[in-house]
């Protein structure tokens, strides 16, 4: 056995690039990579061979890192190879997940860095689904499907290949920490802050089981709760249990769900339990499942792994004190003789098995034979589940569930530069340390079954959770809330409320539900078609036995659910939960679709055509019957956003009782020039003031625009093609720019050399960012664009347009009889006092000092310092 520590795999961050946590570690199926994610928003690939070779990582041909990955805006939390090794899926703190696929001819330096890509992992879509940090993901064991968990309290179910919602699970009453799936296919488990493991069948995603003796006494304090599944399907290995005082794993068996048997001898909270992918028999053992062993490895906050066997009473071994901090994810190799691990203390360790100390270590073909004993044959499904009704998604890339499993092979941006060749990481053994040419794209062929390929690739490649450090203050949370939620949350009250106790009489219902969610039936109004283009409907969801949706980040911990009745004469109850205690119910006598929440407002759109808005104490402000089902319900603070499946948008201020605009259409964001061409939405968001956000898969991002009654662009894939700009601001602009190029697949715009080319594609996409940032009220990004426009402005020598951005600040200058419709405010800042930043800086561009001068002489003027 050896332990290395590689001082050179890390994260950084700030000025003095310290180290950061990180959170995440997985190594692809062929064992030539580790994917890391870490706590500077980045997801970084390594090379396996200078950390498993002594000799290789002295020889500075080998290269260490092959790409940084920078698209996420918040700490990667969980990064998990398919098991093809095809895709990368990453989840994020900005509740996004990212799927990465190789760019062959792809290489560079990283943007804005010193860092430089040998490989190119490309962004090839982004799913969007949670509504907080997107904790854990895990692929299928034949990547049909993706399982994604976090601190939303919900699961959500992908297809491997589309990449489609499937199904939503929202059942649990906690922050979802942890998933892994059944390697024979038949289950799927995940782990909650609400002390239960909950065991979901695949065919039908109904409840099986929750298991939760084992946990009544688990401390909540802790980043996460990783759970693995044994490569065997016996049983699974639960990590933050408890057996009295003694801190253990607890072992979950498949057959009755007990929970009997735990390992136990770690001084501190288990937070990471992993098994190796291969199964170990005896050599005089026929290979079956009688006979059939596991090992696994046990991670915990005394900063030691150890390393089991089930059929042993004591572990092989205890590696102690490996980390200064909290161990955060282990992942073993395909091969079995490679463990890796990742701390909060910015290291990775690597454990390495040679195989004379691992003999009994069975084949790949041999877990084949065990699985194939269950004798579970999985029913065909169709592409989409039948708890959602289609979404209005298409992604970017790849077949869909009922074509060939070949994905899209993404072509290159540009022609070959640099050298082709690269160390040879597909022989991960070789002790070879010289540049060799690959033969071939290994990604560019068809997706391989599991087990299709040799080897070291047919073997179980688990998938593990990771969570955010911040998690670690231990506040009692209930399903919805963030990990700051607990400090947080009375900042929604005035200082009135946050001295007084509760008064008067709350409605206290018992608002935990356990029974598995089902859909009971399509809505029985028909959608009527609005004036769309070409007769367009939005889908509209199914009605289901419990709907839910919690309350936003840092507005408070709770959530609010309708119970709809199996019959559509029966009534329905709504109910509003807040720190485990239900505050009102009401009764509705049509079943609720979906459901909107905020701690201001609670709105539930129903299957008669009508949304009910009620305030936070439950008292109903408006009952409006709309004409057409409701497709999508979001709220922010007290707007309400509501969009009908005849594509009409309504925005409704609940305070003041009125419509921030008048209803509007989207039919003009959702027609093509190509009559074979169907443009979906992708996302819809609510802006505090109102402003909705409409991104279409075109790509393309629209903001309707209340002074003119239009939809506005605010990001295209023109301004993607032929910008020279990047989107590096970490505000709203900047993220839906971002957005809009993930969806994006095609190549830069050559400008042929045509005249003033750069100059006016930036000008226009700075006017396009400024002109967003006024919409969308984003004060810190409008200061941060008008600068950066002003320099560009005055340094190349377009000094009529600079005139035309100080004069709309500046204003009217002499008093007039007439009435100057002219508001001296601009996302909440004083028009003159930015046009004074402006000239400051325009001061100092090469061409822009006269004018700075001359409208500096104006303000001073204007500002009282005479004539």
């Amino acid at each position: 056995m050896r332990c290395t520590k590689p001082s050179w795999v890390e994260h950084s961050v700030g000025e003095k690039k310290g180290r950061c946590p990180i959170y995440s570690i997985s190594v692809h199926p062929d064992g030539t990579r580790i994917a890391t994610g870490g706590l500077d928003n980045k997801v970084k690939i390594w090379s396996t061979l200078p950390i498993l070779d002594e000799e290789a990582e002295k020889d500075e041909a080998n290269h260490k890192l092959l790409c940084t990955m920078a698209a996420h805006t918040g700490p990667v939390l969980t990064v998990r190879w398919a098991h093809h090794g095809r895709f990368l899926a990453t989840g994020s703190d900005d509740q996004v997940i990212m799927i990465w696929g190789i760019d062959p001819e792809g290489a560079g330096r990283l943007w804005g860095s010193e860092e430089v890509n040998h490989e190119n992992w490309k962004a090839l879509t982004r799913l969007v689904g949670h509504v907080a940090d997107v904790v854990d993901l895990a692929w299928s064991r034949d990547d049909s499907m993706l399982a994604s968990v976090g601190l939303d309290s919900k699961v959500w179910i992908w297809d491997g290949a589309t990449f489609e919602r499937l199904r939503k699970l929202d059942l649990h009453q906690g922050f979802v920490k942890g998933v892994c799936w059944d390697p024979v296919g038949n289950f799927l488990a995940t782990q909650s802050d609400d002390k239960t493991v909950r065991v979901w069948n695949t065919e039908d995603w109904s409840l099986t089981h929750t298991v939760s003796e084992p946990f009544k006494t688990s401390p909540q304090s802790t980043f996460f709760r990783r759970l693995s599944w044994s490569p065997d399907g016996a049983f699974i290995a639960a990590s933050n249990a408890m057996n009295g005082p003694v801190f253990v794993a607890a072992v979950i068996d498949r057959e009755g769900w007990a929970s009997d048997i735990s390992f136990v001898g770690h001084e501190n909270t288990i937070q990471v339990a992993a098994f190796n992918p291969r199964l170990f028999f005896k050599k005089e053992d026929k290979p079956g499942r009688a006979t059939a062993s596991c090992m696994l490895a046990l991670g915990a906050n005394d900063f030691s792994i150890s390393i089991w066997r089930n059929t042993m009473h004591k572990p092989l071994v205890v590696l102690k004190e490996v980390f200064g901090r909290d161990l955060l994810d282990m992942c073993w190799s395909n091969d079995g003789y490679n463990l890796y691990g990742c701390s909060a203390d910015g290291s990775i360790c690597a454990v390495s098995f040679s195989p004379s100390e691992f003999p009994e270590l069975g084949q790949p073909d041999m877990t084949e034979k065990v699985l194939e004993e269950y004798d579970y044959k999985p029913k065909r499904q169709p592409a989409r589940g039948a708890s959602i009704q289609p979404l209005s998604v298409s992604n970017s890339f790849g077949p869909s569930a009922s074509t060939s499993s070949v994905v899209n092979v993404l072509q290159p941006r540009k022609k070959g530069q640099g050298s082709n060749r690269r160390v040879d990481l597909q022989n991960p053994a070789s002790n070879s340390r010289s540049l060799q040419p690959p033969s071939r794209d290994p990604f560019s062929g068809p997706i391989q079954q599991f087990g299709g390929a040799s080897g070291h690739q047919a073997s179980t490649a688990k998938m593990f959770e990771d969570a955010r450090t911040a998690f670690a203050n231990g506040s009692q949370q209930v399903n919805g809330g963030s990990p700051r939620a607990g400090l947080k949350r009375k900042a929604v009250l005035s200082s009135e409320e946050e001295t007084r106790a509760v008064r008067g009489r709350l409605m206290a219902t018992t608002p935990a539900n356990t029974a598995p969610v089902e859909v009971l039936r399509a809505p029985l109004v028909a959608p009527q078609a609005g004036p769309s283009s070409f007769g367009r409907s939005l889908p509209v969801p199914q009605v289901q036995s419990v709907v839910r949706a919690a309350l936003p980040q840092n507005e408070g911990s709770g959530y609010l659910e309708a119970q709809n009745s199996p019959s559509a004469e029966e009534v329905n109850k709504i109910t509003l939960v807040k720190d485990g205690q239900g505050q009102w119910v009401d009764y509705l006598p049509s079943a609720v679709l979906t459901l909107a929440v905020t701690a201001k407002l609670c709105a539930a759109a129903m299957e008669d055509g009508s949304v009910l808005i009620y305030s936070s104490s439950g008292r109903q402000l408006s009952h409006l019957k709309l004409g057409s089902l409701c497709h999508d319900l979001q709220g922010n603070k007290d707007k309400l956003l509501i969009i009908t499946s005849d594509c009409q948008v309504r925005v409704i201020d609940t305070k003041n009782g009125r419509s921030v605009f008048p209803p509007t259409t989207l039919s003009p964001l959702l027609d093509s020039l190509s009559s074979t061409t169907t443009i979906d939405i992708k996302e819809c968001t609510l802006r505090p003031n109102g402003i909705p956000i409409i991104i279409t898969s075109l790509p393309a991002a629209y903001v309707y625009d209340p002074s003119v009654s239009q939809w506005t662009v605010i990001s295209s894939t023109h301004q993607i093609q032929s910008s020279p700009l990047a989107s590096s601001s970490k505000g709203v602009v900047g993220e839906i720019e971002r957005t809009v190029e993930s969806l994006w697949r095609g190549k830069k715009k050559d400008n042929g050399n045509q005249e003033w080319w750069n100059e006016s594609m930036t000008m226009g996409h700075w006017e396009t960012r400024i002109k967003a940032c006024i919409l969308l009220v984003s004060t810190d990004e409008y200061q941060d664009y008008m600068i950066q426009y002003i320099k560009y402005l005055g340094n190349e020598g377009f000094i009529q347009r600079a005139e035309e951005v100080l004069k709309d600040l500046v204003g009217p200058v002499y008093r007039t009889s007439n009435v100057v419709d002219w508001d001296d405010k601009v996302v909440g800042l004083n028009k003159r006092d930015v046009a004074q930043a402006l000239v400051d800086y325009l001061d100092k561009t090469k061409h822009g000092g006269e004018l700075a001068r001359e409208y500096g002489i104006l303000l001073g003027r204007l500002n009282g310092d005479g004539w």
